[in-house]
């Protein structure tokens, strides 16, 4: 595809995503030391274009220039089609909207994937993306004020270029926009922060300014137009203690205290508010809970969602005497859904995340998998799902949303007779 087309092509796509929206191009006079992609990050807001490179293109594209013709003094052409950057805002939901979706990691939300994502999502009867807003290496996945005001930061890097273009481009797709924060597992602060770290690549979850720095960011995220904080590693570390430094606190005190303080701040702004829960401690053992601190009993009461992550591969060999769990899609997502539904009965929807990716699968890892996985959610009180792949190839799971949704045919999953 030449340059001119692949441009029209791009231009196509944006006018569908930005209808109804007044174009006002703008002039620019090249001053010593400006660069393409520095002018193009400075009108990257009101532009329709998604990421700076593609904006670079449609300037070039529209001066009939490149890189090595910028003299100081011409004056050029910049494509905006907004006066000021879009602000979206969130859309209310119940915590009992079916939320039927995905996961887009920090470099597929900084490009059009995601975008492509949203749309495969929509056409296979999906309606959900769970972008990557913080990660475990602690800062920030776009621009955001809050590394400057908590942890003296003048700059750092970030792939997302405009979070909320994201939300609003999203939005206009019909799609549910969950910002995922990994919250106490922090690389970078638990190495820099002497006073926050906890554990290694862990820092303190009942210290103060960790928890502030976190609260900061999810009321930021709240005020660009996400419609759910999902937070993640709301956990301590599988370290085998339960001390939290705190004199008469468990670890359970300490998750459960934030927990409230969270839910006030995003129901107060119509945001649900959901939590990664590890698997196995809907199992209720007494062990896992004082050392994760994840008490389900407790946490309930202040969160929308729960997401157990039922990944069967996950499961050890021989639990609940399954030689190997990954070879039972159905029985484990069954069996945890109906545990947790047992636990919290309708206070709470429960929203499993399911395996999209074939580690230690041997029965063939295929779109059949990923459909029984579903079935086993709807069938077993779940509202919703949400598929997770770290890389984010989810062919077969388009593959069986679209026999689920009557457009294409699976083959049927293998199963042992312990999965029956």
């Amino acid at each position: 595809m030449n340059a001119c087309v692949r441009f029209f092509f791009i231009l196509a796509v944006l006018l569908v995503l930005v209808p109804c929206r007044a174009s006002a191009d703008v002039t620019y006079t090249v001053k010593q030391g400006d660069s393409l992609a520095g002018i193009a990050s400075q009108y990257l807001p009101l532009a329709a274009s998604y990421t700076r490179n593609e904006f670079v293109e449609e300037i070039k594209i529209l001066n009939g220039i490149d890189d090595k013709e910028m003299p100081v003094g011409r004056v050029i052409t910049i494509p905006v089609v907004r006066s000021e950057p879009v602000r979206p805002v969130s859309v209310k939901r119940s915590k009992t909207f079916e939320a039927k979706g995905a996961y887009a990691n920090q470099f597929t939300a900084s490009s059009r994937q995601i975008l492509t994502m949203g749309e495969r999502l929509k056409k296979n009867g999906g309606n959900t993306v769970v972008f990557d807003a913080k990660e475990v290496e602690g800062l920030p996945t776009y621009k955001s004020t809050v590394p400057q005001e908590r942890l003296g930061l003048s700059s750092y890097s970030y792939p997302i270029e405009d979070v909320a273009k994201m939300v609003d481009y999203l939005h206009q797709q019909g799609i549910h926009v969950v910002a995922r924060v990994c919250i106490f597992r922090d690389i970078r602060n638990s190495s820099k922060n002497d006073g926050w770290r906890f554990d290694k690549e862990w820092v303190n979850p009942s210290g103060r300014a960790v928890q502030d720095y976190n609260f900061a960011i999810i009321r930021e995220l709240v005020s660009l137009g996400v419609d759910e904080i999902q937070v993640d590693y709301f956990r301590y570390p599988a370290d085998g203690k339960t001390h939290t430094g705190v004199e008469g606190k468990s670890r359970s005190d300490v998750l459960t205290e934030y927990a409230r303080r969270l839910h006030e701040l995003t129901s107060s702004k119509g945001v649900l508010l959901s939590l990664d829960m590890f698997g196995i401690v809907i199992w209720q053992r007494e062990q896992d809970i004082k050392i994760l601190g994840q008490d389900v009993m407790r946490l309930k009461d202040h969160f929308d969602i729960i997401s157990p992550m039922l990944y069967p591969s996950h499961f050890s060999k021989n639990f609940s005497g399954v030689a190997n769990p990954a070879d039972q899609p159905y029985m484990f997502i069954s069996s945890g859904v109906k545990r947790m539904k047992a636990l919290v009965g309708d206070q709470v929807a429960i929203r499993p995340w399911l395996q999209s990716f074939p580690l230690r699968v041997t029965i063939g890892y295929n779109a059949a998998y990923i459909k029984a996985q579903i079935k086993a959610a709807q069938e077993s009180g779940a509202i919703g799902w949400l598929l997770w792949s770290p890389g984010n190839r989810y062919d077969e799971a388009y593959h069986a949303m679209e026999a689920l949704a009557g457009k294409g045919r699976t083959k049927a999953v293998k199963t042992s007779q312990a999965g029956q």
